[in-house]
């Protein structure tokens, strides 16, 4: 349907906040629009364009309706491809149940622990912390897991992935109760007698107004129905002629477009009637699919966003965005509002194959076997009906009163029972049940699920070393699904998530920055970073799970490492540091490594009225070595006295400093005890006596260059034997 442009009146309330379109101009400015001119060159082109989007869209109607067969086999549904009509109806989600289990382990190798996900390297070789914080910050905030995890079904089932990546920034206005202690008298001049004000601690409330923005990366799944891509035999999006994405909005989000300035001459309630009725919404059917009915609850307009290259005010090509609302309809038409110039749609097929930019459903080869398998599960039901039920063959001429023949307690039957014979159907149930067994495990097959992914046991006696070495093949058909994510998917959407906050967040941020493996774990505020400054981001989610089992190799060349002779390093010097970080942050995860490695090197002393402060604020406050506890103490206590210590921080942050001062003063001792003369030598493993003397090692620890070996505990009868208790995520042993 064809809308006319013209200026109408019906402006509706838009929703408040800005897209990534307004924030791309600087402030006062408004967004260049060549849609505006019906005669300029951009807009002869634009609707030219639309003749080939609105044809790639038609052309994908088989497309849509697998698709629409894929999610039914998915969700269970019957539909008419169903060939056996008895009285049962029934289905077996074979395909439901493996896909499932692809998804939930890939998304187990995509998201291996909390805070570890991404890795970055700077221009300068040093590892940016803050940004790899920020990029977990927003991998929380988006909730990133879960979206992923939609993909991954989608993907399976449609055979594309396909996000959408833009940047949004909302406002709204909270109220909040602000408490200020009546001891701010202090401040105003001179002292103050504490017997005389009493209620100096009593607080003052009030209440505050105060504006929130919240800002950040918008990641939403995108149907394959919705994208089309010029030419269609293009295997990679970023070499397309174009690229579109049909967007569906609300009437309030049409008019935030307006108002910014992307769509032009048209009014939001028209574009709400211009859509066409025939193009089916994936959104609304899966709606219908979980039971919920969106009749005169959904009145949306559909938006072709087209990214595509076009010449506008410079003699080159560049990106740019065209927005369709109805044939030759171009709405808007204006530069590509993202500085690296990219399309905000990231999609890529689960299984590439060439000559398309579109992927295969991994349930297109077995959909006749589900099919066939409901089939035969409901032959198997009428089976089972038919063979509990008994047939009494009698002949009524001998047998007069066989209407009175009825079933009931301690029934009578007036009936020769020579004459009377029971048969019993015969049961297919039982043929029909070892056939489902045998589509059930061929489609497990061809989805390259096993048994152990299923929760099944492995058939046969197999020792410890057998079932680890199926374990670890089975994981290789997921890890390769895993690593094709990471590659096409993850690691562009941490590049793009990236890119969107050093162009459009404008506020500082407070993460929780982990930091390199011996930092203590704090709260970093993160200025708005430049864009030039360059930085590669890589998932690690494989990865992680890859190093899960170089660790137990690593130990063995530790231990190999250390009987090295410095003679023979030939110049160069042993460093295990690296080890030990690598170790300890994957074994106990990011959380912990910053309290098992601690380094000195980042806790700096804090003066004592600044951490009378952060007492007083309830933040932990750490004891340095370098901190002179006698001023520290006479500080804390004084502070201590004049707010009560209602809460003891102070007098936990006070025995921590009597602690250290009690310490420095043995070590002091000890070094006059001994005349300024070194400790003799230290034990050394493996009964091993050190150079130069000294007590020998502790017996049971493993000699240089040995390897290490599963223990041998004796444990409660009935333990668990420790190759069991290995998690399935971390690998064989």
């Amino acid at each position: 349907m064809a809308i006319s442009k013209k200026k109408t009146s019906g402006k509706v309330e838009a929703t408040p906040g800005e897209t990534s379109r307004a924030l791309a101009v600087p402030d006062g400015e408004k967004i260049k629009n060549w849609a505006d001119n019906e005669d300029s060159e951009q807009y002869r082109q634009a609707t030219k364009l639309y003749d080939q989007i609105r044809k790639a869209y038609e052309n994908k109607q088989e497309l849509v309706d697998r698709c629409g067969e894929y999610w039914n086999i998915y969700n269970a549904q019957l539909d008419e491809n169903q060939q056996y009509n008895g009285n049962s109806s029934t289905y077996i989600p074979a395909v439901r149940d493996a896909i499932n289990k692809r998804v939930k382990r890939t998304l187990r190798q995509l998201f291996p622990v909390n805070h570890k996900h991404i890795s970055a390297v700077g221009p300068t070789g040093e590892t940016p912390w803050a940004l790899m914080s920020l990029g977990e910050h927003y991998i929380r905030q988006t909730k990133l897991k879960s979206i992923i995890r939609s993909m991954l079904i989608a993907g399976d089932v449609t055979g594309q992935w396909a996000l959408y990546v833009d940047w949004t920034k909302t406002y709204r206005d909270v109220r909040k109760i602000v408490r200020a202690p009546k001891i701010d008298k202090m401040l105003e001049g001179g002292t103050i007698d504490l017997a005389e004000e009493e209620d100096i601690f009593d607080e003052d409330e009030t209440i505050e107004e105060e504006e929130v923005i919240e800002e950040g990366p918008d990641i939403v799944n995108v149907a394959v129905e919705d994208i089309a891509i010029l030419p269609p035999t293009c295997t990679d999006p970023k070499k397309a002629k174009a690229t579109s994405v049909l967007l569906r909005m609300s009437q309030e989000e049409c008019q935030r477009m307006i108002d910014e300035g992307v769509f032009v001459g048209v009014n939001a309630k028209e574009l709400l009637e211009s859509f066409d009725k025939k193009i089916k919404n994936p959104n609304k059917q899966r709606a219908m699919e979980a039971g919920i009915k969106s009749e005169g609850t959904d009145k949306h307009a559909m938006i072709y966003e087209v990214e595509t290259k076009m010449t506008l005010d410079k003699d080159y090509k560049e990106s740019v965005y065209i927005y369709y609302a109805g044939k030759d309809m171009p709405v808007g038409i204006i530069r590509n509002p993202q500085w690296s110039g990219r399309s905000p749609l990231i999609t890529a097929p689960i299984e590439r194959i060439s000559g398309t930019w579109c992927g295969i459903s991994k349930i297109e080869p077995i959909k006749w076997l589900q099919w066939g398998l409901n089939d035969f599960a409901a032959m198997g039901f009428d089976s089972a009906q038919y063979s509990l039920l008994p047939i009494v063959m009698t002949d009524p001429l001998k047998n007069p009163n066989y209407q009175s023949m009825v079933l009931g307690l301690a029934a009578v039957w007036l009936t020769n029972p020579k004459e009377t014979e029971f048969v019993n159907f015969p049961q297919i149930w039982k043929d029909s049940a070892a056939l489902q067994q045998f589509v059930k495990a061929q489609i497990a097959e061809s989805l390259d699920v096993n048994d152990s992914m299923l929760g099944k046991q492995p058939a046969g006696r197999k020792n410890n070393a057998a079932v680890g070495a199926q374990q670890q093949e089975q994981q290789s058909d997921i890890q390769d699904n895993a690593e094709r994510c990471e590659e096409e998917i993850m690691n562009p959407l941490m590049e793009r998530i990236m890119e969107l906050d050093a162009q459009f967040r404008t506020d500082e941020l407070i993460v929780e920055t982990m930091g390199e493996t011996g930092y203590r774990a704090k709260i970093q505020t993160i200025d708005p970073q430049d864009f030039g400054f360059r930085v590669s981001y890589r998932w690690e989610g494989t990865s992680y799970q890859m190093n899960l089992q170089r660790m137990q190799q690593m130990v063995s060349w530790v231990n190999v490492l250390r009987g090295i002779n410095p003679q023979q390093l030939n110049g160069r010097r042993l460093d295990i540091t690296p080890i030990l970080q690598f170790g300890t942050e994957h074994i106990c995860g990011p959380e912990m490594a910053g309290n098992i490695l601690i380094d000195e090197r980042n806790l700096f002393t804090v003066p004592p009225g600044e951490e009378n402060i952060m007492l007083f604020n309830g933040l932990p406050v750490v004891v340095h070595e370098a901190d002179n506890d006698q001023e520290h103490i006479t500080s804390h206590q004084q502070a201590a006295t004049l707010t009560g210590d209602p809460a003891g921080h102070y007098r936990a942050h006070l025995m921590e400093h009597l602690q250290h001062l009690q310490i420095k003063m043995q070590k002091q001792m000890g070094q006059q005890a001994q005349g300024g003369q070194s400790a003799p030598g230290q034990g050394m493993p493996g009964g091993q006596q050190p150079p130069g003397g000294g007590a020998p090692g502790v017996p049971g620890t493993p000699r240089i260059g040995a390897q290490p070996a599963p223990p041998r505990p004796q444990g409660p009868p009935g333990g668990v034997h420790p190759d069991q208790m290995a998690s399935p995520g971390m690998g064989p042993r």
